[in-house]
């Protein structure tokens, strides 16, 4: 079992630390040296304990329902407690060859209300929050950003330029820009990500539920009701993932509602959207859509997440400089790398580049970056590639050394790090 004892408001009330123990049986599943707790930047001492109890159980409980063990607390919020009852029910479905099991027990259910209607957006400066941001822009909604999820903690280098962005970025206001700091990803062992098929707790189980669940305190602080979490893929996409309207939408607290937003957009309308808003409101933005060891700026430029948000930009008749995108002279040379007999496709990756297909065909003309005869011939390449043919090819040897390279770098992180050094020299 895990045994919630006390929570606790402290550095001047920002931060709740929680005070938990977990049985010997189940140990191995949990840092016992970086215990979960959550870092707002502003005071959030009149939080009730039944909704600072929030973040610590949507990051607990999805790790009780895999592992199978009961989780005990003082108080929870009851809006809160019937929604994690439905989320337990949907990951069953998501994941039926799984025994999904694990009680939450409490002393009190807490009926809380809160006070304001204000909206917020989580805010990651890619192109899936950014396009949530031109449908909400009228509103001034809050923007938080969340360190721990996509930037490592100890990053403070790569967060503090993620700020630096942010700031400069003249369509965001400074009075509505938050950051919230958790350690979501670190108090847990590797053993979690053991727990699903290819090693993708963040993805397929955790985000969702975590990244919204930090929200409950400073909901209640700012008096917001209106919570949004950008879509990442649509309706078309069938496999589990950890962030969908029947996750996202079923984490509500007190009387607020969560949507799961932009589920009926393709990427590429995404970007269509967010040019439009450039050309009609005369705003630059510059999105942000990888965390890339080696970027200098806002992107890589060469990764294949960098690639299909630049090349969507030019189907959509933007210099993909104007957003961000330094793009190299290889950069249709890079794109066909990702479907050779090195890499592996998965079907999520092969819904994406089907978009930008889709939207290539759609299309009579696009931004030339320098040889226009030359990158039609590749754009019309690109076309007539096969997914199909491509996808999933390789699977079961790249997933099986992936796992191998998992447990090695964590079971012998030392030695790990010496590795790294080595090939880096």
């Amino acid at each position: 079992m895990v045994k919630l004892k006390d929570i606790s408001f402290e550095e001047g009330n920002t931060k709740i630390s929680y005070d938990y123990e977990v049985s010997k049986g189940i140990s191995e599943y949990f840092n016992s040296k970086n215990p979960y707790y959550v870092c707002y930047d502003k005071s959030i001492e009149n939080t009730p304990h039944s909704i600072a109890v929030i973040p610590f159980l949507a990051n607990i409980m999805p790790i009780s329902w895999f592992v199978g063990f009961d989780v005990f607390i003082d108080e929870i919020d009851e809006t809160f407690y019937n929604s994690l009852l439905k989320l337990k029910e949907q990951f069953q479905k998501y994941h039926p060859e799984k025994t999904i099991s694990g009680e939450l027990h409490f002393n009190k259910k807490i009926k809380n209300t809160i006070q304001g209607n204000e909206t917020s957006l989580l805010f990651s400066g890619g192109l899936d929050s950014y396009d949530s941001l031109t449908r909400h822009f009228h509103k001034n909604p809050y923007l938080f950003s969340i360190h721990g999820a996509d930037v490592e903690i100890n990053d403070t280098k790569r967060w503090n330029a993620f700020k630096s962005f942010n700031n400069s970025e003249e369509v965001l206001k400074a009075s509505r820009l938050h950051y919230i700091e958790s350690n979501l990803r670190e108090f847990y062992t590797y053993k979690v990500d053991l727990l699903v098929d290819h090693l993708g707790w963040w993805g397929a189980v955790q985000h969702g539920m975590a990244l919204i669940g930090v929200l409950g305190p400073v909901s209640f602080i700012f008096g917001i009701t209106d919570i949004n979490i950008a879509a990442s893929a649509t309706h078309e996409i069938k496999y589990s993932w950890g962030s969908s309207p029947y996750i996202d939408e079923n984490m509500k607290w007190a009387n607020t509602k969560v949507t799961h937003e932009g589920f009926q957009f393709k990427r590429t309308d995404k970007t269509d959207h967010v040019v439009q808003f450039v050309e009609k409101n005369k705003k630059n933005i510059t999105l942000r859509v990888c965390y890339a060891d080696e970027r200098e700026g806002a992107n890589c430029n060469t990764c294949h997440k960098c690639q299909r948000t630049a090349l969507s930009l030019i189907l959509s008749g933007a210099n993909p400089k104007d957003y961000g995108f330094d793009l190299p002279d290889n950069f249709y040379d890079l794109i066909f790398y990702n479907f050779g007999d090195d890499c592996i496709m998965t079907e999520g990756i092969k819904y994406q580049w089907q978009c930008i297909q889709d939207k290539a065909k759609s299309v009579d003309s696009f931004y030339v970056l320098k040889d226009e005869d030359a990158e039609k011939k590749a754009i019309e390449k690109f076309i007539n590639l096969n997914l199909d043919e491509i996808v999933n090819k390789n699977q079961q040897t790249v997933q099986e050394n992936k796992k191998r390279k998992y447990i090695l770098r964590n079971k012998f992180p030392n030695l790990y790090k010496v590795y790294q050094k080595i090939k880096s020299l």
